[in-house]
């Protein structure tokens, strides 16, 4: 059973997104959020082929090549005054040149008053209603989202060029790097296997045809713990990764082991390396998650709240008209086969707890079947039969 590792954790975060995207066949939409991780790992492509002599340069090469395919290419000169404007109000409150009134700093300075007053002194503000506007005639951003300081698109611009330039110092030099994006398996020994993809590939110092595996997160947050890089999902798999087997993906590209797993958190800058994974966790997660994809369980992360929902694509789907209450996530196929097993567990009962030796022979038949069929899937339904006769004792 072939699982792809961008559907595991997709149905890991939501079930419910899982739904629109692969059971619906709604594509997924495109927001401004995934606009960073795309840019980036573009950029690393065009730094790594040799089109651009350093990654911020990259980065803004393909912001460029965006700006031309929306038919305006003037943005890209509107995208790099707002993010210099951006950084010399930021530099004020990172200094501390600006403060809280009590004298302390301010945490996320992005979403105070006096960051909205400091770009509209800087004279940003015309600038910020119209990328934003851009933004929402091209579906970028939602058509609920609040009105916040500064703009959402220069923000996602902002963020890409000091990502890019946080990082840089650290990343693999262009010798060492195998591919990107490169697909790899991961046999799990219990029938399923994951197929993923590693952000960077690179050549270990070892000459037994090793090879570092980078995985790249994206998610904002102002720190990572190496324990949680250490449990993500795309690391224990990543350390397990074996070159595609399918000959179109893989490119020609091959190796005999991985030496380790580099974890790269492009927000904080922060990596950590994982030589040791834990193999059991990927087990009980990967077996636990493909049996409710299976049986196509749903359960919205909606239940938990608004919040949970406020950063995902499928936003608008689940929570404008009708909404995510009224959707048939119950798969038919399988509320007809419960409904009609239901209905003969029920006669079933009925017939052995009116005769005592009907029971006794049942029970010996089911001990042969279980016999007979152990291990195969046809067993599964032994054990609904076996409850029938316990709940009769």
């Amino acid at each position: 059973m072939d699982i792809r590792l961008d559907d595991l954790r997709t149905y890991a975060r939501c079930p419910l997104e899982w739904f629109w995207e692969r059971r619906a066949g709604v594509p997924r939409p495109r927001t401004i959020a995934s606009l960073l991780p795309t840019a980036i790992r573009t950029g690393l492509e065009f730094y790594y082929q040799g089109h651009a002599d350093s990654l911020a340069t990259a980065v803004n090469l393909v912001w460029h090549d965006w700006c031309e395919g929306w038919g305006e290419p003037a943005l890209a000169r509107e995208l790099a005054q707002y993010a210099a404007g951006r950084a010399k109000i930021l530099d004020l409150f990172s200094t501390g040149r600006v403060q809280r009134p009590d004298g302390g700093r301010y945490a996320v300075p992005e979403m105070t008053n006096e960051y909205r007053m400091r770009m509209h002194s800087a004279g940003l503000t015309n600038l910020v209603r119209s990328l934003d506007e851009f933004a929402r005639t091209h579906g970028l951003i939602a058509p609920d989202e609040s009105n916040r300081p500064g703009s959402a698109l220069g923000d996602a611009f902002a963020d890409c060029m000091a990502m890019a330039e946080r990082n840089a110092p650290d990343l693999p030099a262009p010798a060492v790097v195998l591919g990107w994006v490169t697909p790899f398996e991961a046999d799990l020994d219990n029938g399923m296997r994951l197929i993923g993809q590693a952000d960077l590939m690179v050549r270990a110092e070892s000459e037994d045809g090793a090879v570092i595996v980078e995985v790249h997160d994206f998610e904002p947050a102002p720190w990572v713990r190496a324990g949680l890089a250490g449990r993500d999902l795309r690391v224990i798999a990543a350390a397990l990764a074996q070159p595609s087997s399918s000959q179109s993906e893989s490119a020609g590209l091959s190796w005999q082991r991985v030496d380790h797993v580099k974890f790269r958190h492009w927000p904080t800058g922060q990596a950590f390396a994982f030589r040791e994974t834990n193999t059991g966790h990927l087990l009980a997660l990967a077996a636990a998650i493909a049996r409710g994809m299976q049986h196509h369980v749903v359960i919205p992360r909606a239940v938990t709240g608004y919040e949970s929902c406020r950063a995902c694509a499928y936003r608008e789907h689940c929570w404008g008209q009708p909404g995510w209450e009224v959707l048939p996530l119950l798969d038919a196929g399988l509320l007809g086969w419960a409904e009609a097993h239901r209905d003969a567990f029920q006669r079933l009962r009925q017939d052995v707890a009116n005769d005592a030796a009907l029971a006794t022979q049942m029970r010996a038949s089911v001990a042969v079947l279980e016999q007979a069929l152990e291990g195969l899937p046809g067993s599964s339904i032994l054990a609904s039969v076996l409850q029938v006769l316990e709940m009769v004792d």
